[in-house]
């Protein structure tokens, strides 16, 4: 009798800590700030190369130490050949070209402790949108390096709130999966450290969470940016 109370009151204490637990608060929450950190991410090439189908996303937020203490966000797959929007390289090869891509499925996560959180409960949503808009540097034909600006939005998992993300990226390195950055994942998101790929850091990231316009519906970005006009 005495175990069976002592259950009983664990499953109170449970239902209670459940009860008390709150959605993410609305707001935009700035790395510019000090309310979000900035992060690393890496991008396997679970297609076969960079820039092919199938490469998966994965960052972490990074304190200098430790990834994904306060956000992560989890395998974004490339669903279509990245779109060319630009080549101002000269007769040498020597210039910058740019290319929009478009990624599908995804998942994210928020820690309780984060400024959104009242202490109480991590959060996790899935993406409903994700891009990359990159812009590489060729020198001789050659690519050197590339900066990225991510947009991605979700919903929440249990809450009607709905987030947008910018974020802007640039490239470290490439190959085999080093230390300290976020594993690569395959294209079904199972971790991969065997896989090739590419990585950097994530800087200037803005995160604003708000009311969903309809339940947990997933916004277009073209809605989204309506109301930044």
């Amino acid at each position: 009798m005495k175990m069976a109370s002592v259950l009983a009151a664990v499953v109170l204490l449970l239902v209670a800590v459940l009860a008390q637990a709150g959605p993410p608060t609305d707001g935009a929450y700035k790395s510019i700030t000090g309310a979000m950190l900035v992060g690393r991410f890496s991008e396997s090439w679970a297609g076969g190369g960079q820039g092919q189908i199938g490469n998966a996303v994965h960052s972490m937020s990074w304190n200098g130490t430790v990834l994904g203490t306060q956000w992560t966000v989890s395998c974004p797959v490339l669903a279509q050949v990245p779109a060319l929007i630009s080549d101002s390289r000269d007769a040498s090869g020597t210039g910058m070209v740019e290319y929009m891509s478009h990624y599908s499925g995804g998942v994210f996560w928020l820690s309780r402790t984060g400024p959104w959180g009242d202490g109480s409960q991590d959060y996790t949503g899935t993406l409903d949108y994700y891009t990359h808009h990159t812009t590489f540097v060729f020198v001789n034909w050659i690519p050197i390096s590339y900066t990225a600006n991510a947009e991605f939005s979700g919903h929440f998992d249990g809450y009607c709130k709905c987030i947008t993300v910018t974020a802007n990226g640039a490239s470290v390195g490439k190959g085999t999966q080093p230390s300290n950055y976020p594993p690569f994942l395959q294209t079904d998101c199972a971790t991969n450290t065997g896989l090739q790929g590419e990585w950097g850091s994530v800087r200037d990231v803005i995160l604003t969470i708000y009311e969903c316009a309809s339940g947990n519906d997933p916004s277009t970005w073209g809605t989204i940016k309506t109301l930044y006009r």
